[in-house]
Parts: C-alpha cells; structure tokens; sequence
C-alpha cells in the first residue's frame, strides 16, 4: 500500500517488499501537519533557489569555459610537442598510455585531443596499423 499523490492509498503489486517510501511519505505528511507548513512559502523558497543557482551557473559559465579552453590548448600544445618529438627521433608509433602518463591525463583524453588535432587539421595520420 502506497500514499498517492493526492493523499488516497493505492495498492501496488510486486513494490519489492519496500515499505521504505511510504513510511517516509507518512513521516512528512505528519510533520507537515503538525507544524506551521506553508506550501507557498515552500514553492517561493525553491523558486528562489532555482533563480539563485541559475544566477551562478550563468556568471560562472563564461570563466569556467574560458579556463577550459586554455586548458585544452595547453594540452594541444603539449601534445605536438610530444608528436613531433616521436617523429624526429623515428618513434612513429602512438603510445596512448605512454603519452597520457606525460601529460598526466587519461589515454581516453590523450585521444579526444589527439581527434581534435586531427579534425583541426594539425596532425595528419599517414599510417594506420591494426592489431
């Protein structure tokens, strides 16, 4: 048996044995009752909390992608340095985990730059081996 959205029970099957949720529902209806609750004052506090965090989410929007992006040319840079290291000394293979463990980060990240290199064309493939 299960509390209903408009305070009527509903009986469910196969609820897992979970009594949990209807327990707690009855716990804040009780609560809800026997204290000074205003469901407008509730509504006006998260409103007011929605427009505070979209606020925040907008002014920091704009920093935050700008660090990203100077972040990811650093590492764009970084990862031609280490390219064209590999090319001047014969080591044309591509070491996923090797060039991660430099830049300190993923191998997943060392080929998502590695695409963006290859999509901006700064980096040309000219061999592919399959293993």
């Amino acid at each position: 048996m299960t509390v209903g959205s408009c305070g009527e029970s509903e009986n469910k099957e196969n609820n897992g044995g979970n009594n949990m949720m209807p327990d707690m529902a009855k716990k804040m209806m009780s609560k809800m009752q026997n204290s000074s609750f205003s469901p407008q004052k509730m509504c006006e506090n998260m409103t007011a909390s929605i427009e505070k965090t979209a606020k925040l989410a907008g002014q920091a929007n704009d920093e935050v992608q700008m660090l990203f992006e100077e972040w990811a040319g650093e590492v764009e840079k970084e990862l031609l340095v280490i390219l064209e290291n590999n090319c001047q000394t014969d080591n044309q293979n591509f070491d996923a985990a090797e060039i991660a463990d430099k830049l300190k980060v993923s191998e997943n990240t060392v080929l998502f730059f590695l695409s963006r290199l290859i999509k901006d064309k700064k980096v040309e493939v000219v061999k592919l081996k399959i293993k």
